[in-house]
């Protein structure tokens, strides 16, 4: 029972955090609340779980719950890998047009450096 009050206000807790420190679109955050509630939802009543494991075939609800689990991370997972791919990508246009620029001296430098060649 005490495992219970402690994952409800873990679960408020992160749904808190998400909606206060993160900018997100209006469809995450209705995406996430919805996560959430389900996993508030399944922790009050945990035969539910065990009630849909049973109907697809799965021993335990347990089981169910970390093997969607399991593929969501790893969805998660995939997608974080792509973003940072994309953002890496990006970088290194942004760094080969800064390299062909042509040679700009700063104005802090001294005179003889910046004489033209």
């Amino acid at each position: 029972m005490a495992i219970q009050f402690v994952l409800i206000g873990g679960s408020l807790a992160l749904l808190f955090h998400f909606f206060v420190r993160a900018r997100r679109r209006p469809v995450q955050k209705l995406a996430m609340t919805v996560v959430f509630a389900a996993i508030i939802f399944l922790v009050i009543f945990p035969d539910v779980s065990t009630w849909f494991a049973n109907r697809v075939g799965v021993g335990r609800g347990v089981d169910l719950v970390f093997y969607l689990s399991s593929l969501v991370l790893l969805f998660l997972c995939f997608n974080l890998y792509l973003g940072q791919k994309a953002l890496e990508d990006r970088l290194t246009i942004v760094v080969r047009e800064l390299a062909l620029q042509p040679h700009r001296p700063r104005p802090d430098a001294p005179a003889e450096s910046r004489a033209e060649p």
